[in-house]
């Protein structure tokens, strides 16, 4: 699906996706209702603005509170499994579909997104879905799971957690994971670490392997509405700067907006976030949203309220994409090309055009 070549400020100020491709049975991607029944999933459109068009990628999703059973929570993706983990239904999700998105990254997470459904799901769809898994990095046989990871269809990469619960940085520091990463990057499986005050130790990690390929997943730093901003908010960004210089490290741009307290376009994020992309450069960083984290509606946590960063999903792409100051370049790599070219995911290819009713 494509964006129509249309200005919408107004829109995206209020969330509105009406003629984000045509109008959207639900309305306000910042509506609660769109929160509920998402699977932990990370997105990739393909948008059309005038002549030029590009791939959208959405480096972060979760899957959101489960309001309903196992298969309600499917049922909004209609990727969803019957009794016996057999895949059901097509491929139709009004919300992403209404914001032109073509394709998604799951993350494989059992407490989120069993690894039997997303299998279930990328062999149905390969065109359109691939994996991020999540493994037990002292499991015995973690070794096997990581050297095989990219033998199953669809599987791009890893993701480690040492921002929570704390002890994880302290089995970093102790080799707890040296299997997983001597593997991953004897085998080139790109690995995503979610480390908010951790980047010290990501520093060593990355030197230690300087062939293996780590995404910094949401800007490296502490994010609301689960997790409390530092004070400021902005205050271990040089932390996440000095990895700029280790060439095996990439930045996702995702949440940044939560640490804003204006409005969107969040000018009060932009003096920080400048030196971010200045820092990683065009081919090194990602855009993302965590939208559902955004939302204040994750499974397993209780929902919260409205707080100062919460935004829409039409606004997450487009503080960036409406900026003039960027290139054609600067949007197309960090809205896609950057994350296929480190993860190996092959492009979507381009849906056919429609005829012209009028010929």
């Amino acid at each position: 699906m494509l964006f129509q070549a249309v200005d919408l400020p107004a829109q995206r100020r209020l969330g509105d996706v009406q003629g984000f491709g045509g109008a959207a049975e639900m309305p306000v991607f910042g509506d609660d209702r769109e929160a509920v029944h998402q699977p932990q999933i990370e997105v990739y459109g393909r948008r059309q603005v005038g002549r030029v068009s590009r791939v959208v990628l959405d480096h972060v999703m979760h899957r959101a509170m489960n309001w309903g059973d196992a298969q309600a929570v499917l049922r909004d993706t209609e990727v969803s499994l019957d009794r016996e983990g057999r895949p059901g239904g097509g491929w139709k999700n009004r919300p992403m579909d209404a914001a032109g998105v073509d394709a998604a990254v799951i993350i494989s997470d059992p407490h989120v997104a069993p690894a039997q459904w997303c299998a279930a799901a990328t062999a149905r769809h390969p065109d359109r879905l691939a994996t991020v898994l999540v493994c037990d990095g002292t499991a015995p046989d973690i070794a096997d799971q990581v050297a095989n990871a990219r033998e199953n269809p669809g599987v791009l990469g890893l993701r480690i957690t040492t921002a929570w619960p704390p002890c994880n940085v302290e089995r970093l520091r102790a080799g707890a994971y040296d299997r997983l990463l001597s593997t991953a990057e004897e085998h080139g499986v790109p690995v995503c670490v979610v480390g908010a005050g951790d980047l010290p130790d990501v520093a060593v990690v990355a030197r230690a392997y300087p062939t293996l390929p780590l995404i910094i997943d949401h800007l490296g730093l502490s994010q609301p509405p689960f997790m409390p901003a530092d004070d400021p908010p902005w205050r271990d960004l040089g932390q996440l700067l000095a990895l700029a210089d280790l060439p095996n490290v990439s930045v996702k741009l995702s949440g940044a907006p939560t640490l804003s307290d204006t409005p969107y376009p969040y000018p009060d994020i932009w003096p920080h976030l400048r030196q971010v992309l200045d820092a990683f450069g065009v081919d090194r960083r990602m855009w993302g949203t965590d939208q559902h984290r955004v939302f204040g509606r994750l499974h397993g946590f209780d929902p919260v309220p409205r707080y100062p960063g919460y935004h829409s999903y039409a606004q997450g792409p487009h503080y960036l994409l409406d900026r003039d100051e960027f290139s054609e370049a600067e949007k197309t790599a960090p809205f896609g090309g950057t994350l296929r070219k480190i993860m190996g995911w092959p492009a979507v290819p381009a849906p056919s055009p429609t005829p012209s009713p009028t010929g």
